[in-house]
């Protein structure tokens, strides 16, 4: 078998606190415990400020084109729970692992990405992870899926509510009869009038 087949069949996960400037020591913890037990799969580990995960490619920042090039290559990816990244995501169709940042532990200042995360694991946009094994779980599924179950999911995301306002979008403008448009327009004036009316007393 060519060293090129064996690459290609090798899993490959992508990882990636953000570029927010507090670390998230929790997450890389979490991915050394995990890779200590996966030494099999490519892991590529963007950790800005937090520590990096022994075994993996480690990068403090890579350039914003590679990472998405990166994340749509990989089997899965996980994710800080910050808007722009899941945003990110949703441009590739791809649905992230997320593990919020909480607060009380230096990741975080508050609890926006509890909140966050909460919202879009409900409309199905995320998979979220509170726990070790969450998270572990949840690799574990993204792995073993075939190509033809996992990644399709993530092709066919829709953003909820997008289908009614193209509906809304396509349907002809439905223009009142004159005769209404009429009588809005002076019922707006007569308000107007009163107002100004009622202003110089």
């Amino acid at each position: 078998m060519s060293e090129q087949v064996v690459a290609a069949s090798t899993p490959f996960v992508v990882v990636s606190a953000g570029t927010y400037h507090l670390p998230f020591d929790r997450l890389m913890e979490w991915m050394q415990r995990w890779r200590d037990g996966h030494p099999d799969v490519r892991l590529l580990v963007q950790h800005g400020p937090s520590r990096p995960v022994d075994g993996a490619q480690n990068v403090a920042l890579l350039p914003y084109d590679e990472l998405l090039a990166r994340c749509a290559d990989a089997d899965a990816v996980v994710l800080q729970g910050g808007a722009g990244g899941v945003m990110d995501m949703r441009s590739l169709k791809v649905i992230p692992i997320i593990v919020p940042r909480v607060p009380g532990g230096g990741e975080v200042v508050d609890d926006h990405q509890l909140v966050f995360t909460s919202e879009m694991e409900k409309l199905g946009i995320i998979r979220r992870a509170t726990t070790y094994g969450e998270l572990e779980a949840l690799l574990a599924g993204a792995l073993q899926a075939s190509p033809g179950e996992s990644r399709p999911a993530g092709r066919d995301i829709e953003t909820p509510g997008a289908r009614r306002v193209r509906e809304l979008l396509d349907r002809p403008v439905r223009k009142l009869p004159w005769p209404h448009r009429v009588r809005r327009l002076l019922r707006s004036a007569a308000a107007l009038a009163r107002a100004v009316t009622r202003s110089g007393r």
